[in-house]
């Protein structure tokens, strides 16, 4: 019901703002600008609306805050598995997924893909040695990647972006249970012939509320007895299922 409402305000907008003095080019609005993490959260659908008042083909990203990952290759060494090499990358955005209205081949060129960061080969983590070859660092890159599609917080695909008339779209995205806290960023373009037309820039926070939400914080601000109360709890806990077993004997 949110959903439908945000986009028949949207509509009724783009038919009132119809003079090209006045008229944006490209508008969108969230039928929800945040996500709430509560005890049982099992994941959240993000839907996006939006008018174009000019032709073009469109793309939409969503990234999460960023954040330094370590990437790490394992070998058999005397017949076991153990850690030989890792990378670590800065600037990885905890989630990423995006969305096309048309295949990236018909979008824009590669180079602009790039530069707009649309599409999985336009992710580029900047690690922290330079003197490993870039086919090196090429492979513990994908590496990293393969490892995030396995946690499902980047795409293996792109989503579609569905037009409900020539100017009205809509496209969505499904976070799931693990996706991280923090200030996340959509950004909208507009391309026509390839060329960049249009960009909006639309904020999303995902934060944890309720008890867990407390309880997360006073795990982050006092850790010293955070970890102290988790010991205690666990000798309490440990105390009185002995007790029980002994009285059940």
């Amino acid at each position: 019901m949110r959903a439908f409402f945000t986009f028949l305000v949207i509509a009724v907008l783009g038919v009132f703002v119809s003079s090209p003095v006045h008229a944006e080019v490209l508008s969108v609005d969230l039928a929800q600008n945040h996500v709430d993490i509560t005890t049982g959260f099992n994941g959240a659908r993000l839907v996006l609306f939006g008018v174009k008042e000019q032709r073009g083909d469109l793309a939409v990203v969503i990234r999460g805050p960023k954040h330094t990952m370590v990437v790490r290759r394992k070998d058999t060494v005397l017949g076991a598995w153990m850690n030989r090499a890792s990378m670590r990358f800065r600037d990885v955005p905890a989630y990423f997924d995006y969305a096309l209205s048309v295949p990236e081949d018909r979008l824009a060129t590669p180079g602009t893909l790039k530069a707009m960061g649309v599409g999985l080969n336009a992710l580029q983590f900047e690690p922290d040695r330079r003197d490993e070859s870039a086919e090196y660092v090429k492979n513990f890159q994908e590496a990293l990647i393969r490892n995030k599609q396995h946690e499902g917080l980047f795409p293996v695909m792109a989503k579609d972006i569905v037009f409900l008339s020539d100017k009205f779209f809509r496209t969505s995205f499904d976070l799931p249970p693990n996706v991280p806290t923090g200030n996340y960023e959509i950004l909208t373009y507009l391309f026509d012939n390839g060329r960049l037309v249009s960009q909006k820039t639309t904020a999303l926070r995902v934060g944890q509320v309720g008890l867990g939400a407390k309880i997360y914080e006073f795990a982050y601000t006092n850790g010293f007895f955070y970890g102290l109360l988790c010991v205690l709890f666990a000798v309490v806990a440990g105390f009185v299922v002995n007790f029980v077993g002994r009285r059940a004997s």
